[in-house]
């Protein structure tokens, strides 16, 4: 089986992520809004699905793998719906000013995040779609995991000692921890594409969104047209909208998984992985 340590890695994220949102996150918990909460607890519970889908299929765990599947179809569609959610929060606090950092990025992160939540929806429904393929499969799933560590890695480079503060790299430093963070995402995404055959597709669609945010932050999420769209995004009654990404997310697994179905073209390479991916 491919990536046979994949879970050790994402196993590594829990501790950094605990790391890098103490601040602004774990350590206010009281005070953070839903929206924040939604998005945090979806993402999250997709992370542990994620790392128990990796441990169990090469533990031959074929039940949790098969029910962390079965998850998979309720934790994503609400993962999507917190997107819109998680999106007006941050134009809300770019817009109220609420603190020196979100005046600064707030905007710009907004069409970091717009890429980034549809690109993991994507990439579990190519999933699902090429479940029987187990290499294609497995690096989709995988995939998913390389887009939330500009998030975690950004907010950890401004701890280091001598890290720039102010001037080009931002206030506090993360302009620039955002750019190394991207970049490193990038670089590791084109060489977990280049290591195998079935991980082409997806770890370069992963290398894709992952430069589509940094392009974005530093071209489109500085300019004044940007800054009046994500200004209209507070106006908007999002509830409809979060509603409709949901469910939308929900229909576009299960055509994936019903059109998978189909597809007999790939060799297995294991006599039980079939089953044991996802659902059987």
């Amino acid at each position: 089986m491919p990536y046979r340590r994949a879970y050790r890695w994402l196993l590594t994220l829990f501790p950094l992520i605990a790391l890098a949102f103490w601040p602004g996150y774990f350590g206010q918990l009281a005070d953070a809004p839903f929206a924040l909460h939604a998005h945090g607890i979806t993402a999250t519970a997709w992370l542990i699905l994620l790392t128990l889908q990796s441990w169990s299929i090469h533990a031959r765990a074929v039940a949790w793998h098969r029910r962390a599947g079965l998850a998979t179809f309720m934790v994503v569609p609400l993962f999507a719906a917190a997107g819109p959610l998680a999106l007006q929060g941050m134009a809300w606090l770019w817009r109220s000013h609420a603190d020196p950092f979100h005046s600064a990025f707030g905007a710009r992160l907004v069409i970091a995040d717009m890429i980034a939540g549809p690109s993991v929806l994507l990439l579990v429904a190519y999933a699902f779609l090429r479940r029987r393929r187990v290499e294609v499969h497995a690096a989709a799933m995988l995939a998913t995991a390389l887009l939330v560590l500009p998030p975690i890695i950004g907010r950890l480079f401004p701890a280091l000692p001598g890290f720039p503060h102010g001037g080009a790299a931002g206030f506090a430093g993360f302009r620039l921890s955002f750019d190394l963070a991207e970049g490193v995402t990038l670089l590791l995404a084109l060489w977990l594409a280049g290591r195998r055959r079935g991980g082409r597709g997806p770890f370069g669609f992963a290398a894709a969104a992952t430069a589509a945010q940094l392009i974005g932050f530093e071209t489109i999420g500085r300019t004044a047209v940007w800054d009046r769209l994500v200004l209209s995004l507070t106006n908007v009654p999002i509830a409809p909208i979060s509603a409709t990404a949901g469910v939308g997310a929900a229909f576009l697994l299960a055509l994936a998984w019903r059109l998978g179905s189909r597809d007999n073209g790939g060799a297995v390479g294991h006599a039980g992985a079939s089953r044991g991916l996802l659902a059987a």
